[in-house]
């Protein structure tokens, strides 16, 4: 490693553990004081900005001597505008809940609004697309329903759970309970079920977004005494670890009050584990999406081949995650490799069917 990479590695792992400091229960109704310097602050400001934690950061700054500052007022604005897009987005969600039911389709709204809604602000937690889990057998309906509609509600539609979850839907869904957005109620997970598809999904990318380590910490701190472990946890003991890890690290990083989880793996985190969030949190989040062209292009234009393989080389996290490995101390290379060459098959077989299928026609 050269001196510049090395130096660039100390200053994000740096920058992350600033970051950490700054959402250090940020999600409570009263967070705790902040004792950051006016620079440390301005020089986080644009990766939480770029993460999505900009207003949450806010909650936390906007009581302390750091309120005045040019960095501050960033945040505040970020904080603006994620209520008011929080306040259309609610409206989008009822209307195409609406839509939904009208053509007989029950749905199941995962990540999004339903973590937001236990922050104890609108707008705190900001999300984009709607995410609704339908039947298997209803998604042809769903997704006629959104067409009708010209495709203005910005849904993100699943098949069932898909790679969400490892529970099945009938599972999923007598579990699930009806919560109340204004006049319309919306089905969610069970806190247990969304405890791990939070937990899931966050490993899946990575833990990129320092704000979904947050959402871990939120879903932590407002279940209920009635929280049943054995539901929350995976029947797959790897899968189970890894929730172990997630709370771990919002634990150790965020200080999330994990209360009577019954096994919580904070002091043991690999400390690859640790560092590869806090570098991912002390990048810019765009540094992580390098890639302008589709691995198809490379096929007809080789140049920039090498490139390319290298920008979408996964993560120690998301190795591990894709090849269903074991967060240990062993080296990553080798569920890096092994991710890579999933990957590559996968690309490989949908290249085969759609130059079968050009040809069949």
């Amino acid at each position: 490693m050269s001196v510049v990479a090395a130096m660039n590695l100390a200053a994000h792992g740096r920058n992350g553990k600033t970051v950490a400091a700054v959402l250090t229960g940020a999600w409570r109704k009263t967070p705790p004081s902040l004792n950051l310097s006016t620079s440390e602050l301005e020089e986080v400001t644009p990766l939480l900005l770029e993460s999505g934690a900009g207003a949450l950061a806010w909650c936390r700054v906007r009581n302390s001597h750091l309120k005045a500052t040019p960095a501050a007022a960033k945040l505040q604005q970020a904080y603006r505008l994620h209520a008011i897009q929080a306040a259309l987005h609610e409206i989008n969600i009822k209307q195409v809940l609406g839509l939904f039911r009208a053509a007989g389709v029950e749905s199941l709204l995962v990540k999004g609004w339903s973590i937001a809604r236990l922050y104890p602000e609108p707008g705190i937690r900001p999300y984009g697309d709607i995410d609704l889990c339908v039947r298997p057998e209803d998604y042809g309906t769903a997704r006629e329903v959104l067409r009708t509609a010209g495709d203005r509600y910005p849904v993100d539609l699943h098949k069932g759970t898909g790679l969400l979850d490892d529970r099945e839907w009938d599972e999923l869904f007598a579990r699930s309970q009806l919560v109340p957005l204004d006049d319309v109620a919306v089905r969610v997970l069970s806190a247990e079920d969304h405890l791990r598809v939070l937990c899931f999904h966050l490993l899946r990318h990575g833990v990129e977004r320092s704000i979904g380590l947050c959402d871990i910490a939120v879903a932590l701190e407002s279940r209920s005494r009635d929280f049943a472990w054995q539901v929350c946890l995976s029947k797959n003991r790897t899968r189970a670890d890894w929730i172990a890890c997630t709370i771990g690290l919002a634990h150790l990083l965020l200080r999330a009050e994990t209360g009577d989880a019954p096994f919580v793996r904070a002091e043991q985190q690999p400390l690859w584990l640790v560092n590869c969030v806090l570098k991912a949190w002390g990048s810019p989040f765009s540094a992580h999406f390098t890639q302008q062209n589709s691995m198809g292009f490379y096929l007809h234009d080789p140049r920039g081949l090498g490139q390319a393989l290298v920008a979408r080389w996964p993560t120690p996290i998301v190795g591990t995650v894709g090849t269903g490995g074991a967060f240990n101390k062993f080296p990553r290379f080798p569920y890096q490799l092994g991710y890579l060459l999933i990957r590559s098959r996968r690309f490989l077989k949908q290249l085969t069917r759609s130059e079968s299928e050009a040809a069949f026609l």
